[in-house]
C-alpha cells in the first residue's frame, strides 16, 4: 500500500525484520506489530487532527498502539486510564483541594484559579509542554501522543463532555485562561481505546477514526511470538498454539475469542517450564492460560 506517510514504522526504526528481534531489557509495550490497516489509520488521525478510536477485546493490543507511535516518532506520551468515576475535566486539570483548604485555614489562599491549586492533566500538557516539568529537554519541543485508555468505563457524558477540546484543541483554564495548541509544536495525536462494554455516542464516533483490531491471522500471531519470545521463539509451538488460538473462536462464541496477550501467556509458560510441542503438557498449560472459557477441558484436544 503506497502512499506519502506522516507515520511509517520501518522507516522509523519498528520491529520489523529478523535482526529486530526483543531487545534486552525491552518491555512489552515496547514491541508492536503494525499491520497496514492500523499504519493507514494513524496516518489518517494524524493529517486529519481527529482522534484515533481503537476498538477491540480486552488483550487485543489497544493499549500498547499508543506508546509505540509515540517511541516511534519521538513525541510526549502522555496516558489516562479511565474509571467509573473519571470526570472530563480530569482530562484537563484536577484541583488540588487539600492544598487549597490549607492555606484557607492559614489565611494564605490566593486568588481563584491560581497555578498552586491545580494540577494540569494529560490534555493540557499535550497542548503545552511548558506544563509538564517532567518532560526532558529532547522532548520539550515535540509533539504529543495522548492515550484515553477504556473510556467505555467511564459515565456516558465523559466522551461527549470531550468533544469540543477534541475537536478544538483548546479548553478554557482554572483560571478562564484559553488553553490551546502551540502552533511550534502542532497538535498532538490522541487515541482513545474501547472494549465496547458501553456504546459511545454518535457525535463522539463521528469526530473519530475508528480503527477495529480484528482477529489476527496465524501469520500475524507468529510474527508477534518472534517479535516477543526473540532467540527463545519455538516456532513448531507457535504454531500449534496459533492453531489452538483460531480454533476456539467460534467455541467461545466471542467476537476474537483468546486475546493475543493470552496466546503470549501460553508461550512463556511454556517456555519457563520447558515444554515443546512434542510434550502434550504444553496443551494443559494452553486450557489454564489460553482457553479460558472452554466448558469442556477436552474440547481443544
Amino acid at each position: 500500500m503506497r502512499y506519502s506517510k506522516v507515520f511509517d514504522p520501518e522507516a522509523l526504526g519498528a520491529a520489523a525484520g529478523p535482526e529486530t528481534g526483543r531487545v534486552a531489557g525491552r518491555r512489552d509495550d515496547q514491541v508492536y506489530l503494525f499491520d497496514e490497516d492500523t499504519v493507514l489509520a494513524v496516518n489518517i488521525a494524524l493529517v486529519t487532527r481527529r482522534p484515533l478510536l481503537v476498538l477491540g477485546p480486552p488483550g487485543s493490543g489497544k493499549s500498547t498502539l499508543a506508546p509505540n507511535v509515540a517511541r516511534l516518532m519521538r513525541h510526549r506520551y502522555y496516558a489516562e486510564i479511565v474509571t467509573a468515576r473519571t470526570e472530563a475535566s480530569d482530562l484537563l486539570w484536577r484541583e488540588e483541594a487539600f492544598r487549597q483548604l490549607n492555606d484557607a485555614h492559614r489565611g494564605e489562599l490566593g486568588p481563584p484559579g491560581h497555578e498552586l491549586y491545580h494540577r494540569p492533566g494529560p490534555l493540557w500538557k499535550a497542548l503545552d509542554p511548558a506544563k509538564d516539568d517532567t518532560v526532558g529537554q529532547e522532548l520539550r519541543d515535540r509533539p504529543a501522543v495522548v492515550l484515553i485508555d477504556e473510556i467505555d468505563k467511564a459515565d456516558p457524558d465523559l466522551p461527549n463532555a470531550l468533544l469540543d477540546p477534541l475537536d478544538n484543541l483548546r479548553f478554557e483554564g482554572p483560571d478562564r485562561t484559553p488553553v490551546t495548541v502551540r502552533p511550534e509544536i502542532g497538535p498532538p495525536l490522541v487515541v482513545v481505546t474501547s472494549n465496547e462494554e458501553r456504546e459511545l455516542s454518535a457525535a463522539f464516533r463521528r469526530r473519530c477514526i475508528p480503527l477495529r483490531l480484528r482477529v489476527p491471522r496465524r501469520e500475524h500471531l507468529l510474527e508477534v511470538a518472534r517479535l516477543h519470545l526473540g532467540p527463545d521463539f519455538d516456532p513448531e509451538l507457535s504454531r500449534q498454539a496459533a492453531d489452538l488460538f483460531l480454533a476456539q473462536v467460534p467455541a467461545q462464541g466471542r467476537p476474537a475469542g483468546a486475546s493475543t496477550a493470552e496466546y503470549l501467556d501460553t508461550l512463556r509458560a511454556c517456555r519457563e517450564m520447558e515444554l515443546t510441542a512434542d510434550s502434550e503438557v504444553w496443551r494443559e498449560v494452553a486450557r489454564f492460560a489460553m482457553v479460558k472459557d472452554t466448558a469442556e477441558p477436552t474440547a481443544y484436544a
